[in-house]
């Protein structure tokens, strides 16, 4: 017999059978009958923010982010909002489609504020998109308008944000040539003072006021820097001025520019995108043009599209241009008796000399036409000047004369006579009068330059053997740290020695040496730059 376990069921029969049907009307009858259906509550924000996202269905593939950024920005252009939230926001190419509720809300209530004057801090990829809009026209009454509201967020923003300081200053450049603005952009940076961004494009505008500064933000030697800058700003920047124009008139005799021993060529023109690395969409009418910034850089607008040519520049502009402000600022110092000499040092057959033979130059020829200038323009401020006022003759004249008539003796007057003693009185105290007014210094033209004329007792190069004598060996060590942007206050610790104490050893034996300090410690510790080759060369 099988001894699988097994179980009986029994199914209770009624005579009471009820139909599956008429079972669901009694059960549904029990139970209380529905409320009719409410029409639900219309958020009219969602539904703006839903008809926006729409405009995306419209054209998905292929979806064009530019495109589509510009088409919900023209319909949310008019958009205010009052959110008190504040969502924090972080993406890399922001734009509506990809923004949540709570984001788009606080960004277009910040928008709303911007737009009233009431300026505040706030994520910086919100800031971003206020900018792709501005650059597409939206939300602004024409490009100048669009400009003023840039220039806000440039005064704003970009302070402790180095992607807007990075980027906004190229797209104000492409703004200036996109749009057509009754302003030239030289002009614009001028006012702005912004040169030290457009450093490359503006560095042969002739109608430029600032060309030290320009010029400087290419240098491998920063003059700003330089002890003998600090006073002697507006000196150093018209010097320059003049060793410029020398050296124009040096290329031009040898039937070249000063402009190629920098740039090697204008590139080929080739197709330009206005606004790279942004979100930019526009319809503004482009008309045919062409606008130049310098004779290498052109930008075309042929039927609605862009090209443009740009230079191509020498790899070692930065060690040219270095090497002539150096050498500039070095004959100035030596010119006005400044007591601390700046060493020029780069070999003859260093790259950038063989890229200047190019157009017949060399450095010995350079050097003279360098030297030659701060000549000239140093001789141009101290020479003395006399002028004459021509209303002021005729009285001269009438005064001489009564002078003249004073000064002759009758024949009749005798030696005893005592006419004869007046006048002799007399011609004394007229000759003395002159000799007093001989003794006056002659008026001379006062430079408007101070300059300090403390001659140096101890020779230059003798002073730096004295200090490689007088450093220990930390001192040494420390000195080649801070050329080399080391930690030089670990090595400092390391060694048991306040920095400060270091530092301050460091400048009281290079001030016996040589007369000056050789460290600057205000905030960072760092050598100054006109030192800096010979602190290599005892190290």
């Amino acid at each position: 017999m099988d001894d699988s376990i097994f179980a009986e069921i029994e199914i209770e029969t009624t005579k009471d059978h009820i139909a599956a049907t008429e079972a669901a009307v009694r059960f549904f009858a029990s139970v209380s009958p529905p409320e009719p259906i409410k029409p639900r509550n219309v958020d009219p924000v969602r539904e703006r923010f839903y008809e926006m996202r729409k405009l995306a269905s419209k054209k998905p593939f292929p979806r064009n982010d530019s495109e589509l950024f510009f088409r919900q920005a023209r319909f949310m252009e008019d958009y205010t909002d009052d959110y008190t939230g504040d969502a924090k926001f972080n993406m890399y190419y922001p734009y509506y489609q990809n923004m949540g509720y709570e984001y788009l809300r606080t960004y277009f209530s910040w928008r709303t504020k911007i737009r009233s004057g009431d300026i505040q801090q706030t994520s910086l990829s919100y800031v971003f998109l206020y900018i792709y809009e501005l650059l597409s026209g939206i939300g602004i009454s024409g490009p100048e308008d669009g400009l003023e509201k840039l220039l806000v967020v440039w005064n704003t923003f970009a302070q402790g944000n180095p992607p807007i300081k990075n980027l906004l200053p190229k797209w104000l450049k492409d703004y200036h040539v996109f749009y057509e603005l009754p302003n030239g952009f030289s002009e614009f940076v001028e006012e702005h003072e912004m040169q030290k961004f457009y450093s490359l494009t503006l560095l042969f505008n002739e109608k430029t006021e600032s060309r030290l500064e320009l010029w400087n933000g290419i240098s491998s030697y920063n003059v700003k820097l330089s002890r003998f800058y600090k006073g002697n700003e507006q000196l150093l920047n018209d010097c320059f001025n003049a060793v410029y124009e020398k050296i124009q008139d040096f290329c031009a005799q040898r039937n070249t520019r000063f402009e190629d021993l920098l740039v090697y060529s204008s590139g080929k023109r080739s197709p330009w995108q206005p606004f790279k690395h942004a979100l930019f969409g526009s319809r503004a009418q482009q008309t045919d043009r062409e606008i130049k910034f310098s004779d290498f850089e052109r930008y075309y607008c042929k039927n609605g599209q862009w090209t443009a040519n740009l230079p191509i520049y020498y790899s070692s502009q930065k060690d040219f241009v270095g090497y002539v402000l150096k050498k500039t600022e070095a004959c100035l110092r030596q010119a006005v008796n400044f007591k601390y000499k700046l060493t020029v040092d780069m070999k003859p057959g260093s790259k950038p000399f063989r890229e200047l033979q190019r157009p017949a130059a060399k450095r010995a020829e350079l050097d003279k036409v360098i030297e030659a200038a701060v000549s000239e323009f140093h001789k141009s401020l101290t020479r003395t000047i006399v002028t004459v006022d021509h209303t002021n003759l005729s009285r001269i004249r009438e005064e001489a004369l009564e002078t003249q008539e004073q000064l002759i003796v009758p024949e009749e007057i005798k030696q005893g006579d005592g006419s004869s003693a007046w006048f002799s009185a007399k011609q004394s105290a007229d000759s003395s009068s002159f000799e007093n007014q001989a003794e006056e210094p002659s008026p001379c033209l006062i430079s408007p330059y101070s300059a300090d004329e403390t001659p140096i007792t101890l020779s230059f190069a003798d002073g730096w053997k004295v200090l490689k004598n007088a450093l220990t060996d930390i001192e040494r060590k420390a000195l080649s740290l801070i050329l080399h942007e080391g930690d030089i206050k670990s090595f400092a610790d390391e060694n048991n020695i306040m920095l400060e104490v270091l530092a301050d050893n460091i400048n009281e034996k290079a001030s016996d040496s040589i007369g000056d300090n050789l460290l600057e410690t205000d905030e960072d510790i760092f050598i100054y730059d006109e030192y800096s080759d010979n602190v290599k060369s005892i190290i």
